[in-house]
């Protein structure tokens, strides 16, 4: 069964992308931590002096981070939690911590796209003084007068049968992958591929976990930080948006919020810069990372 719902998603890819698949899960197995009487999953690899502490996007788990994993492993040790079993921003804090400290990781960089980027605020504003550097990809500041929505919102949510849930949940973020815009033929296959590695995501993602990142989210939108809280930090910040990016209207506010900030805007590729823009992406982490040794 397994085997016939891999190949129901990546069957219009090429074989050399599917062994791409297989052997990215062969050499990156789940770890699991137990917290709080919960399983808490991740995935711990690379080498290197410095670690890097990356949050997935939303819906996804520890696996899904492999763009980001594929990254840094080459030059960093990398932590991949999966975001999916927690019931609050301090509970998620303290479980991180404690995969941190099952690791041997005391200071890290850290880095989050898009959910996993209102997850990293939350938890740098809890742990800046062990954080060397923050990295913000499509994101946005806490906006609390969303907050309400958001729990009216979450009621609504738990009514909702889990296949609806998917079905909906799924078309809501496909819509941010603009299959319209114009890339490279090695871009596109790529693209393609997250496609069909997210629509397998989606269609076995549990209830539970669509409860949990949405109350996260909700929570994270009541926060409040500002400049002020970091004073004594001498860490760096970077921040990747998009003109046309949905949190583009807000980037000066969250902007605002850090010290030591540098900002990176796009242009015209919405959701996707850091694969759409893939070589200036990788070019500018590059150079912030060199500037913090």
């Amino acid at each position: 069964m397994k085997n016939q719902r891999i190949s129901k998603f990546y069957k219009d890819l090429s074989p050399d992308l599917y062994q791409y698949l297989v052997e990215y899960r062969k050499n990156h197995p789940i770890k699991i931590i137990m917290f709080r009487n919960k399983e808490i999953e991740y995935i711990s690899c690379g080498t290197g002096e410095k670690a890097v502490l990356t949050f997935h996007g939303a819906l996804g788990n520890a696996e899904g981070n492999f763009q980001a994993i594929q990254f840094f492993e080459k030059n960093y040790r990398v932590v991949a939690p999966s975001i999916t079993n927690f019931e609050s921003l301090d509970e998620f804090s303290e479980g991180i911590n404690e995969i941190l400290k099952k690791e041997n990781v005391e200071k890290c960089i850290l880095i989050g796209q898009s959910f996993g980027s209102f997850m990293a605020q939350p938890y740098f504003h809890r742990n800046y003084k062990n954080i060397e550097a923050l990295i913000l990809i499509n994101s946005y500041p806490p906006k609390n007068e969303w907050v309400n929505d958001f729990k009216k919102y979450n009621k609504v949510l738990k009514f909702i049968p889990a296949f609806l849930l998917r079905k909906l949940m799924s078309k809501k973020l496909l819509k941010l992958a603009n299959e319209d815009k114009e890339m490279k033929t090695e871009i596109r296959e790529e693209f393609k591929f997250t496609i069909a590695f997210t629509k397998e995501r989606f269609s076995k993602i549990e209830k539970s976990v669509i409860l949990c990142q949405s109350i996260l989210t909700g929570e994270f939108n009541g926060e409040k930080y500002s400049i002020e809280d970091y004073d004594g930090w001498d860490g760096k910040v970077l921040i990747f948006t998009a003109n046309d990016d949905n949190g583009f209207p807000y980037h000066e506010e969250l902007r605002s919020q850090y010290p030591n900030v540098e900002e990176i805007i796009f242009e015209n590729v919405g959701h996707m810069g850091t694969l759409l823009n893939r070589d200036e992406y990788h070019a500018t982490l590059n150079r912030f990372l060199d500037s913090l040794n």
